[in-house]
């Protein structure tokens, strides 16, 4: 009895226990309640979890699709989902790649939503995925419900990607922090294939064998605060604070990076030139300047104290070859020959980089104008300290030591990061032109700080680059922008016609130099617009279409000796086309190439006429005012007669006649060899204004409205300064002075929201300034160019187009 009362006992205990394992079974299969944690593909890139606490919510998620700061600008039509309901606030979002350059959103969250499950109950599955119903809801959100989870996401793949994850238990991810993300770094060579290229694609692939994971999370509403950690982490070395080392970065830096250096193998062939001064850290800088981000990287390498690096830089030199050697300021510069040098560096190296030592820091780039732009830091002090955005960033953490550090100014790098992504189409002027300028540390201990200020609506006048293009011939003038059209005459090709992007629409076989600039008119009653120019012995007429007005062009007998210049004599079907010649003669022309009356042969002066006409309307009457070479002013009426005996000069004229007449006064004003301006009135009286008496070097010129006196400006400048005069009242006064530091050849004026800026360009520094009225240069200047700019406005953006060493560069301000 006691043995048939075990085994029932047995037996009982059997049945129990299979009953045990069956309802474990099918609590673990059907009923256990999953982790959210437990929906996240293996291949997402980057996961984040949120609480509903407005001092800890991460930006990316806000309250309303309206708040969306950050990522979801990737794929702004991919939003709709934040505003499915609110409680989606409290799930685990995950950001993947659906498509090259391509993103999604997906987000799971466990617990009631009885919202949703009454919206679902009531539709038809819009399709089923290994047994559970995916519904597709009207925002463009697919749903799905997986026992105790809800998964949503902005496309049906993504939904499924949940499901599987649930149903295989492939649960590669841990549970992160209450609020943040966390980022699986060998994931996003992945997440970013199809958009990513070059040396930032081989970054990525770097960071797969890194097997480090980043925790982050995100503090304030007014500006991106980031706080984070990599794991695992060992690192040992440190780098100089970014105040040490602004001092040599460019104001034109889009972007830089400081990282340590790894010490250089023996076997290394550039190890016995560097290494014996060779310091710990690297910089590595992008500048916003014309041309591939790749030629525009420059490199710094510091110099270990108490060490000399020239005689090792001119031995390597010397192995190497010298391509060029030349002094710029108080540097000399070295074009080394060599393809890949210093990839121990940066990646890829340099092709043929050219070599500068600054003090401190050894300079290393393959552009030419990139080499001149850190020297000009270092010589004219235009360094990023100048920056208001670099001054406003957001101070890290300054009580720990960095391992590596980061900082750009984004309104600089937003083209060119779609450079350094690498793929046609990849666009992130959206979420990066957002922010004004980041900053970002990776410390000792493996903490990470990154802040973001968004853009004020402060104005911060800069330059950035709009786009570079090569010429295929030498530009031999120009550029010239007229109708939302660019001018250049180019060697082999004469004068091209292209859009403000580039493209070419036509060109004109031209032998001689245009000289001058065209000067614009319309024909046919004011139906067709064309311009003129004069180049050699010849006056030009072409319309906008690149052909030529008959019966032009027009021989000038005795040949030209000073630049057209065309006026309206009555609109919109008279022009007149003025000409010096070098017999002393001045002739007039209309657009069909006629004598104008009293225009013929006969109007003779002095000596040559060197500098354009002046011609000008006032009261029913047209003046026209000629300088001769010998220093005397003539004036002339509509038929050519003198209105005024000729009027001498006190000094050698260095500037045209301006001629300026209005109700609020009539004058002609001329620049002249002593530092005055000489100014008469329409009757002849005369008076001379004190600029620049003292002047050192050649003086130069221009009268015009700057200031917004319509009494007119006076600009005089030397070799060192330039300086403009006007009116306050009844009293003339220096308004405003810059200080230059270089010759210049020309000054232009540019308008933008009733703000004026001047360009000054020097043909010997091959360099253009932009200045401000308060004094300043401005940040970004000046930039490289063999040219003087072409400025036009243009749906509210002063551009500014100039030439440099084979290119054309457009530059926004």
């Amino acid at each position: 009895m006691t043995g048939q009362s075990e085994r029932s006992h047995l037996k009982w205990v059997g049945v129990v226990g299979v009953c045990c394992g069956i309802a474990l079974a099918i609590y673990r299969l059907a009923i256990y309640p999953m982790e959210v944690e437990d929906a996240v593909p293996p291949a997402t890139a980057v996961v984040i979890y949120s609480m509903q606490d407005e001092d800890k919510d991460f930006s990316i998620i806000g309250r309303s699709a309206g708040e969306i700061a950050v990522l979801t600008q990737l794929d702004r039509d991919q939003s709709a989902i934040l505003s499915i309901d609110s409680t989606w606030k409290d799930g685990l979002w995950m950001l993947q790649q659906v498509g090259t350059a391509s993103y999604g959103w997906s987000v799971v969250r466990k617990g009631k939503m009885s919202a949703l499950a009454q919206r679902v109950s009531a539709q038809v599955p819009a399709s089923t995925y290994r047994g559970i119903p995916i519904f597709a809801l009207p925002e463009g959100v697919w749903v799905a419900r997986y026992r105790n989870l809800w998964l949503a996401g902005t496309q049906s793949r993504l939904t499924e990607a949940m499901i599987a994850a649930l149903k295989d238990r492939q649960r590669r991810w841990q549970a992160p922090a209450t609020t943040g993300a966390t980022v699986e770094l060998d994931n996003l060579s992945a997440f970013f294939s199809g958009m990513a290229a070059g040396g930032f694609a081989a970054w990525l692939q770097e960071l797969e064998t890194s097997e480090l994971q980043l925790h982050l999370t995100a503090l304030g509403r007014d500006r991106l605060q980031v706080r984070g950690r990599l794991y695992p982490w060992d690192w040992r070395d440190t780098v100089p604070g970014i105040s040490y080392i602004a001092p040599y970065l460019p104001a034109q830096l889009a972007w830089c990076t400081t990282t340590p250096n790894e010490p250089l193998p023996e076997e290394d062939p550039l190890a016995p030139y560097l290494s014996p001064w060779l310091g710990t850290h690297k910089v590595i800088m992008q500048l916003a300047l014309p041309g591939t981000s790749t030629n525009n990287r420059v490199v710094l390498l510091p110099v270990r104290a108490g060490t000399d690096p020239s005689g090792n830089i001119s031995k390597l030199g010397s192995e190497l070859g010298l391509l060029s050697e030349f002094p710029y300021q108080m540097f000399v510069v070295r074009q080394l020959l060599g393809d890949g040098l210093f990839s121990s560096f940066v990646s890829e190296g340099f092709q043929n980089p050219y070599v500068v030592i600054l003090g401190d820091y050894v300079a290393l780039s393959a552009s030419r104008s990139g080499i001149e732009q850190v020297m000009n830091t270092r010589a004219l002090g235009l360094s990023l300290l100048q920056d208001a955005t670099f001054n406003d960033r957001i101070v890290l953490d300054s009580t720990k030591v960095p391992a590596a550090w980061w900082y750009s100014n984004h309104g600089r790098s937003a083209r060119l990061a779609g450079q350094l992504l690498g793929a046609t189409g990849a666009r992130i002027d959206t979420l990066w032109s957002a922010w004004a300028s980041s900053t970002a540390a990776i410390y000792q201990d493996g903490s990470i700080s990154v802040a973001g200020r968004p853009r004020s609506n402060r104005s911060q006048r800069s330059s950035a680059l709009v786009w570079q293009l090569p010429l295929e011939e030498d530009l031999i003038t120009g550029p010239f922008i007229y109708r939302h059209r660019i001018l250049t005459q180019e060697a082999g090709r004469g004068l091209v016609c292209r859009s403000l992007e580039g493209k070419i629409y036509w060109s004109y076989p031209l032998q001689d130099s245009i000289s001058g600039t065209p000067q614009p008119l319309s024909l046919d009653g004011g139906q067709r617009g064309a311009f003129a120019f004069s180049a050699g012995d010849q006056v030009y007429v072409l319309d906008w279409q690149g052909k030529a007005h008959p019966p032009f062009p027009l021989v000038i007998p005795g040949g030209i000796a000073a630049p057209l210049r065309v006026s309206l004599l009555e609109d919109p079907v008279v022009y007149a086309f003025w000409v010096s010649s070098r017999d002393q003669r001045i002739y007039g022309y209309n657009q069909e190439s006629r004598f104008l009356t009293g225009w013929g042969p006969n109007t003779v002066v002095d000596t040559l006429v060197r500098f354009p006409v002046a011609h000008v309307q006032y009261e029913g009457k047209d003046y026209i005012a000629a300088l001769s070479e010998s220093g005397h002013l003539y004036l002339f009426d509509r038929l050519g007669r003198l209105r005024l005996d000729t009027l001498p000069l006190r000094a050698q004229a260095i500037s045209p006649s301006y001629l300026m007449a209005d109700q609020v006064q009539q004058r002609i004003a001329i620049g002249q060899s002593d530092g005055y301006v000489q100014v008469f009135n329409l009757e002849g009286q005369t008076f001379r204004l004190s600029l620049m008496p003292n002047h050192k070097g050649n003086v130069q010129f221009q009268f015009e409205d700057i200031a917004g006196d319509t009494r007119g400006d006076y600009l005089m400048w030397d070799t060192t300064v330039l300086r403009l005069f006007g009116y306050e009242g009844n009293d003339f006064l220096e308004i405003q002075s810059w200080s230059v530091g270089a010759p210049l050849h020309s000054v232009h004026t540019g308008k933008l929201e009733d703000e004026t800026v001047l360009f000054g360009f020097s043909k010997v520094s091959r360099r253009i300034w932009a200045f401000s009225m308060n004094g300043e240069v401005l940040t970004g200047y000046p930039v490289a160019a063999d040219t003087p700019p072409a400025l036009w406005l243009e749906d509210d953006r002063l551009l500014m187009l100039c030439y440099y060493e084979g290119s054309l560069y457009q530059y926004e301000l």
